[in-house]
């Protein structure tokens, strides 16, 4: 976006089916790169389908309310992608172009989102003329029941833009601290549940992807750099983005895991006698108890918050059955090959949705033999420098999607 160095910019809004794409490049198909050492029915004409909603959840729409098929941005200029990050130029100079892909990108949006969508599609249609024409790249955005939202609205952006699909499911979850890991007590999370069924809609209406892309709505992409590293660590079972691995209980923490050094801690009559009072929770869990009510619940009695926190942990790690995670991917964005698509859409009546979207995931490839996982976490997957943000880093030329902007 706007500002980023090396971001995609200007240009003309592009839109071009993927079927024009693979007629120019007849009999082209993905083919794997070496491996490296570097994680509604919409078909032609386009309509906005509704999918069943779970009990309980309003009504979604009950007719299609446009039927044009339109994509956006894809396959329109010989232009080379410029500023790509060196790690990866290099390494498509090593191991040589992979082909034609067809890149599916999901976002999934709040219908009061109505700005941030179109930021998205302005941004796409301007990095879409700098891609390789061999390729097609499709945006779509991924929607939940209606509730308060206007349908004549919605008919509107449909009819203008003609990327909207409907799979159901709340639009939005209760407030929640900003990367708290939670479990809803009676209905599925908003966007785990679109994640899924999305998912589905992907597998049974794009059988012929290579790559889906999941992108948080606040998230911007540089297109032509990220088609340059699926080329070089491509796989059908590729899971590429920031990658985590984290305990979902950790009140038995010794306290010499936090302090370095940890005798200070051990000395502070203060922490002792008030971490004294919760004789089933470690030194060490007590103090990160605490840590967290300072940070999200400054104005909560500390005896009344550092409890209520370490149950909700400890809820949270019964929902997943496990103390800790598998590795999982930061909610910015990430990419899934097309078996890894084929396995989520699949299995979605069938996966648990009730859990915070990015942890879910790697509870949901956890049984998947041969997944192929790629880092993005040396700068290339990062929050917006003007954040405060763990993930926050400055733009650069090896920034492939930069998480938390703001119209500005």
């Amino acid at each position: 976006g706007p500002g980023v160095p090396g971001s995609c910019t200007g240009g003309p809004r592009h839109r071009q089916g993927a079927a024009e794409a693979r007629r120019r490049a007849p009999g082209v198909r993905h083919r794997e790169p070496p491996e490296t050492a570097l994680v509604a029915v919409w078909v032609a004409p386009m309509v906005l389908w509704p999918r069943s909603s779970p009990a309980g959840m309003d009504g979604a729409l009950a007719m299609p309310i446009a039927r044009r098929r339109r994509l956006v941005g894809v396959t329109v200029s010989q232009r080379r992608p410029r500023a790509l990050g060196l790690r990866a130029a290099v390494a498509l100079l090593l191991l040589g172009p992979a082909g034609a892909l067809l890149l599916e990108v999901m976002v999934t949006s709040k219908w009061s989102q109505r700005e941030r969508r179109d930021i998205q599609r302005r941004a796409f249609g301007a990095c879409s003329a700098l891609m390789d024409r061999e390729h097609a790249v499709e945006l779509l955005f991924f929607m939940g029941d209606f509730n308060e939202t206007d349908p004549a609205d919605v008919a509107r952006e449909q009819e203008e833009w003609g990327d909207l699909v409907q799979v159901g499911g709340p639009d939005s979850d209760p407030p929640v601290e900003r990367d708290e890991t939670y479990v809803l007590a009676d209905r599925p999370a908003a966007r785990t549940y679109r994640l899924a069924h999305g998912s589905k809609w992907l597998a049974e209406n794009r059988p012929q992807l290579d790559y889906v892309l999941y992108l948080d709505d606040d998230s911007y992409l540089h297109l032509p750099r990220l088609l340059m590293h699926l080329q070089v660590s491509g796989s059908a079972r590729l899971a590429m983005g920031y990658l985590m691995e984290t305990d979902l209980d950790w009140s038995g923490t010794n306290i010499c895991e936090i302090c370095d050094p940890c005798e200070p801690c051990l000395a502070s009559e203060e922490l002792r006698q008030f971490c004294g009072n919760f004789r089933d929770i470690a030194y060490g869990g007590c103090a990160m108890a605490i840590n967290n009510c300072r940070m999200f619940n400054e104005d909560e009695a500390m005896e009344v918050c550092v409890p209520r926190t370490i149950a909700a942990i400890r809820r949270v790690a019964e929902y997943f059955g496990s103390r800790s995670t598998p590795r999982w991917m930061l909610g910015m964005g990430w990419v899934f090959g097309r078996d890894v698509v084929r396995y989520l859409g699949r299995n979605a009546d069938e996966l648990k949705v009730r859990g915070a979207a990015d942890v879910m995931l790697g509870f949901w490839l956890a049984p998947l033999e041969d997944v192929k996982w790629v880092s993005m976490n040396q700068g290339q997957f990062h929050d917006h420098p003007h954040v405060r943000s763990t993930f926050a880093a400055h733009c650069s030329r090896e920034s492939v999607l930069v998480h938390r902007m703001t119209p500005k």
